[in-house]
């Protein structure tokens, strides 16, 4: 390994306060090439949300360009919204500094999803260096589960 970013950390560096605990590394202080985020969500949490608030809360969480491309079947946009929660959290942000809407998960060629950043979610992915998005999202009946990996430089 000659890459020092890859090399396990020194003895000095690691922490741990016993043996059987492993060694914890440090967060490193250099940036890394890529930000990961996942997330997996129960299915019927946003299903029943949507019907608790309709329209309203899908407006408020997908874009006009999302919700034309579920074609009006709800159950297609659980894995977008496990989408944008991982891409956010690749962001290191989560959802609270940016918005809902600024995250879009479109269906690409092939059904692909692709990642589309906006307003403060483009301002904080240039921030980082980040220049490229990727996502999958798989599901089942009761989950739904996406990672997204960001790419530096």
């Amino acid at each position: 390994m000659d890459d020092p970013s890859l090399q396990p950390a020194q003895s000095s560096e690691a922490v741990s306060t016993m043996p059987s605990e492993g060694v914890a590394y440090p967060a490193s202080a250099t940036p890394v090439p890529i930000a990961i985020g996942v997330d997996l969500i129960e299915r019927e949490r946003l299903l029943a949300s949507y019907r608790r608030y309709g329209e309203r809360m899908l407006r408020r969480i997908f874009t006009e360009r999302e919700i034309a491309q579920a074609g009006g079947r709800i159950e297609r946009l659980v894995g977008r919204f496990a989408a944008k929660e991982a891409c956010s959290k690749a962001l290191g942000t989560g959802m609270i500094t940016v918005a809902w809407r600024e995250i879009e998960i479109e269906r690409g060629e092939g059904g692909k999803p692709v990642v589309r950043l906006h307003g403060r979610a483009a301002a904080r992915a240039a921030t980082l260096g980040l220049t490229a998005f990727d996502v999958s999202i798989s599901d089942t009946r009761e989950y739904a589960i996406a990672v997204a990996v960001a790419l530096r430089g």
